[in-house]
């Protein structure tokens, strides 16, 4: 029998993100993967800022976003090719420090992974291995394997398990739970192909809202392009397993003797999310937790956040930080928030896809007046929300206190006159203080470094911009190079924060009484103790 702290289900982006954070942390990760490689075309195509940020934690960020490109952003265009609808990335500045939106191919990055996991010495990976079932006990979770070269069945025992095995998720089913249909269910043809001609097409992404034929023209990185297109109701899926039938429909949008086909597939596109995420010491994520339509390109987003809220959650348990209460937290903060997101993944669906006449120019009149009267939210990064319930600071009425559940920007910082580097860097993956007041420092008592100390966490002090120092023992006093983070806590009235290790902010302080409550209730929500041991698995 072979032993882990984690066993994971699935490699493909989410499962091999989670195991690269917890590699990172330190703990031994078993991965168990059915096929044999990478898929070798293109899936995903589109991701954000949350996810470089995220791969910069690994390691892997400045490797993947020199093979990725900037989202040019994207148009929707009504019945007569007039723009309805504007769909683009966030200008300057770039408050957590990476574009706000790229374009990548996913073998690319997937390869990247894993080459960082495999330089880390601390993952197994298992390929052509099946994943038959799950059992767990108060201890620990057992799953029997099915080794693909001699059909022998393998048990694998770990402390906890993460299924991020994909929408047919072996273990989904195995566990049944309840899953909440937000009513989007569509046939769609994706067409991936090279540019190797001369053609002119639109320097943006463009959603054709045609009743015709809705479809969707994507720019990706070099020459490769995405077409998405919309099966109509008097077709079938398989009419589109013939070549001659996909081009043919695809040269309504192009001509398409200037392509190189790369793969066609055929999608049903779906708005699901389960409800239940952790079951014991098993959990779910990824696609084995939501499906959504690709119209905010936000699919592998979703799944990379899964892994990062919950990788420092494990992280914290398994070293006795917090008590294991935390990982409920795992289903209540991403479930709202994936929710939201596909909620608004299906309001684009239904824009674009719109199959009556009449209705599509109601649609076009409408939000045509919107975009002209300025009325219409254009930034893709304001339809993602921060989180409102969970581990965050929480005001008298239970709604979250101001600052609270919003991402942590991550500014340029150099300590002294050494090198500058994104904040994270500097930080690493712990609980952080963030002050920009000589006066908090001052009133620092033993009690609250005390409880700091417990959760492993991280004193800074801003520079002030004269110059004058900050001194606290064991506080990093940091120079911003933009002023992002001060004009953050300008912004809220605060003078200092309190971020958790995946870089959601948990509270703001306005005095240093403020900032003595947040720690001791964070404290008291984590369950948290000193770690007397390494609780690490030992080989």
């Amino acid at each position: 029998m072979q032993i882990a702290d984690v066993l994971v289900a699935g490699y493909g982006p989410t499962g091999a993100t989670i195991a690269a954070l917890l590699a990172r942390r330190g703990w031994r990760v078993i991965v168990v993967e059915q096929a044999a490689a990478i898929y070798d075309k293109p899936r995903a195509i589109t991701a954000d800022q949350e996810a470089l940020r995220v791969f910069q934690e690994i390691g892997i960020a400045d490797e993947v976003a020199a093979t990725s490109t900037p989202h040019p952003g994207t148009d929707f265009v009504g019945l007569e090719g007039q723009a309805i609808k504007h769909f683009y990335p966030a200008p300057p500045p770039e408050p957590l420090g990476w574009a706000p939106s790229f374009m990548f191919v996913q073998p690319e990055l997937e390869a990247t992974l894993r080459r960082a996991i495999d330089r880390m010495g601390n993952v197994q990976t298992l390929l052509q291995h099946q994943l038959l079932d799950v059992t767990q006990d108060e201890d620990g979770v057992e799953a029997r394997v099915r080794r693909a070269v001699d059909g022998a069945t393998v048990t694998l025992r770990a402390r906890y398990l993460v299924a991020a095995d994909g929408a047919s998720s072996t273990v989904r089913k195995q566990l049944a739970p309840a899953i909440e249909d937000l009513a989007f269910d569509e046939w769609w043809i994706v067409v991936d192909a090279w540019i190797r001609g001369q053609v002119t097409l639109p320097p943006r992404c463009v959603q054709y809202c045609r009743p015709s034929r809705p479809g969707t023209y994507i720019v990706g990185p070099g020459t490769l392009r995405r077409w998405e297109i919309k099966i109509l109701p008097h077709e079938k899926p398989q009419d589109f397993e013939n070549h001659e039938v996909v081009w043919r429909v695809l040269g309504d949008f192009i001509d398409t003797t200037a392509l190189e086909h790369c793969r066609t597939a055929i999608y049903r596109f779906h708005a699901l999310v389960v409800q239940q995420w952790r079951h014991g010491r098993v959990f779910l994520m990824g696609d084995a937790t939501h499906q959504m339509p690709p119209f905010m390109g936000q699919g592998m987003c979703a799944g990379v956040r899964d892994a990062f809220n919950l990788a420092w959650k494990l992280d914290a348990v398994m070293r006795d930080r917090a008590a294991p209460r935390l990982l409920d937290t795992y289903t209540e903060e991403r479930k709202r928030h994936v929710r939201t997101v596909v909620g608004h993944a299906k309001e684009f669906g239904l824009i674009i896809g719109e199959l009556d006449a009449d209705t599509a120019r109601e649609r076009d009149r409408r939000l045509g007046a919107e975009l002209a009267a300025g009325r219409a939210e254009y930034i893709r990064q304001r339809f993602i929300p921060g989180l409102e319930t969970g581990l965050i600071d929480h005001d008298a009425n239970g709604m979250p206190s101001r600052g609270a559940g919003e991402l942590l920007v991550q500014p340029w910082v150099r300590e002294g006159d050494g090198a500058w580097q994104r904040l994270d860097d500097v930080i690493g993956p712990r609980f952080l203080i963030v002050a920009s007041s000589r006066e908090v420092f001052d009133a620092v008592d033993a009690a609250l470094r005390a409880r700091w100390a417990a959760l492993d966490g991280q004193w800074v002090a801003l520079r002030a911009p004269d110059g004058a120092a900050v001194s606290m023992r064991n506080a990093l006093l940091l120079e911003e190079r933009e002023g992002l983070l001060s004009g953050w806590l300008n912004e809220r009235n605060a003078v200092a924060l309190v971020a958790r290790p995946d870089r959601y902010v948990y509270g703001i302080a306005r005095s240093s009484e403020d900032l003595r409550r947040l720690v001791r209730e964070l404290g008291h929500a984590l369950g948290s103790q000193p770690a007397l041991v390494d609780a690490r698995v030992v080989a």
